[in-house]
């Protein structure tokens, strides 16, 4: 037997974050896991060179992907770009798969670790995939009471789990150091979370302080892309600009754009706000807190990790000797996806089960709609609709059959793609920044344009 082959299609960092333990997972299995990015020049250079350590890579366009004879070299396909792209790449596949001979890879989606807010948003514009990857009981049952009763109740999930390293055995928290030696602290920072400057500012206030206090310890600061680089969100006061507004910082303070895993490998103590890297250092057995200096915002996450036995408030510890030792409780962990009743084996069962014959199950986003919202052009979106249609025209009413020349439709799914790819912005670039918008984000005051567009109805991406 032939081994089998999964794809994961991403197109930004955060993608590729929500991908890699499924890869890692599938690989274990004894599937071939390759990635496809689009472009590769968007992924901070850490996470590229990583990633190209462990998996064969391809540099494609993903909007296009569906549509080319690549796409059904494999078994199975993961799809994790942003939006509505989602959308539009289930469409393009099922009009593929009518048109293409033999067998259809099956799709699968998901969430690039904790869904914060907006998750039926989220799984309205999934729906329609093979399957969709759910982290574990939380998501898992309010999915199922969002699709209860209506005509998607048959859409099939599958709880993966939120573990990063799925593929090694997990390991114990460890006990806290006591041979004298020099303890590392490590701090993941996250690009939108706080979100204020001043909050920003106070965060970075707060870690030069525990440094100060802390000079038996290594303090330091995971930043989560370099200035230049690009990653999921937009942001306009970067970490390293705040660092760097502290003339005078103890040299116990280390900004590093390292990989995260040797850090917490060494790391004595681990703390976030709301950052998936949380477990990321329960994989490496790293003591961990979750720092609630800012309160309980819905928006930043911080209700997620408001049960998981780990706060605490940084601000309020004379120094990181007085941090406290707490192990997570064992129920949030196992309801968010951390625990034993979550693994990504679920989702690997049922595509080694999967009959390609089978339909894709129905879609709630029309391609139509997916079309318009992913270009948020009045011009664009009809250009896809347009060569969608032609294509779609050419597929006789009964299907084709063994031995029908299936040329003239092949090559508009051609004309297809390469539309697509064509009238898609690309990622990363921010839709409504206007030189206006630019120039409001660079001074640190796009919430006044965001906030003034609000209130005029006008929209925001």
């Amino acid at each position: 037997m032939s081994q089998k082959r999964v794809l994961f299609a991403c197109d930004l960092d955060s993608q590729v974050f929500g991908a890699l333990p499924l890869a890692r997972a599938f690989a274990k299995r004894g599937w071939k896991a390759v990635f496809a990015l689009d472009p590769a020049k968007s992924l901070p250079a850490v996470v590229a060179e990583q990633l190209a350590g462990e998996f064969e890579v391809m540099s494609r366009p993903i909007s296009s992907l569906p549509c080319e004879d690549d796409a059904y070299a494999f078994d199975a396909i993961g799809v994790y770009v942003t939006g509505s792209r989602i959308s539009l790449f289930r469409h393009a596949i099922e009009l593929a798969a009518r048109i293409k001979p033999g067998r259809r890879p099956a799709l699968f989606c998901g969430f690039n670790g904790l869904v914060f807010q907006k998750f039926e948003e989220g799984a309205a514009w999934r729906l329609g995939y093979d399957v969709i990857c759910l982290n574990g009981p939380r998501d898992r049952d309010d999915f199922v009471d969002f699709v209860q009763g209506s005509e998607f109740a048959g859409q099939p999930y599958a709880t993966v789990g939120l573990r990063r390293r799925p593929d090694l055995p997990m390991r114990p928290q460890r006990p806290p150091r006591t041979d004298g030696g020099r303890k590392t602290f490590v701090f993941a920072e996250q690009v939108i979370v706080p979100r204020s400057h001043r909050e920003r500012r106070a965060l970075v206030a707060t870690l030069i302080g525990l440094a100060e206090r802390s000079p038996d310890w290594d303090v330091v600061i995971k930043g989560r892309v370099r200035p230049d680089e690009q990653t999921f969100h937009q942001q306009s006061m970067h970490i390293e600009r705040l660092v760097n507004e502290h003339l005078e910082r103890p040299q116990n303070l280390i900004l590093s754009y390292d990989p995260l895993g040797p850090w917490l490998e060494k790391a004595d103590l681990f703390a976030t706000l709301s950052s998936t890297a949380l477990f990321d250092a329960l994989d490496y057995g790293a003591p961990s807190l979750v720092v609630t200096d800012f309160g309980l915002r819905n928006a930043d996450g911080a209700h997620v990790f408001f049960s998981s036995g780990l706060s605490a408030r940084l601000h309020d510890l004379a120094s990181l000797d007085e941090a406290p030792w707490r192990e997570p409780d064992a129920r949030w962990l196992d309801r968010v996806g951390y625990g034993p009743s979550s693994s990504p084996d679920e989702l690997v069962d049922r595509l080694e089960a999967f009959d390609p014959s089978t339909p894709l199950p129905p879609s709630f986003v029309a391609f139509q709609a997916a079309a318009q919202v992913a270009t948020d052009s009045v011009s664009r979106g009809p250009a896809i609709i347009e060569a969608w249609n032609a294509a779609n025209a050419l597929i006789p009413a009964d299907g084709f059959r063994p031995g029908d020349d299936r040329s003239a439709a092949e090559a508009a799914l051609t004309a297809l793609g390469a539309t697509i790819e064509a009238m898609l912005v690309r990622p990363g670039e921010p839709v409504n920044d206007t030189p206006l918008a630019a120039f409001m984000r660079a001074r640190g005051m796009y919430w006044i344009y965001k906030r003034t567009r609000l209130k005029l109805g006008l929209p925001i991406r």
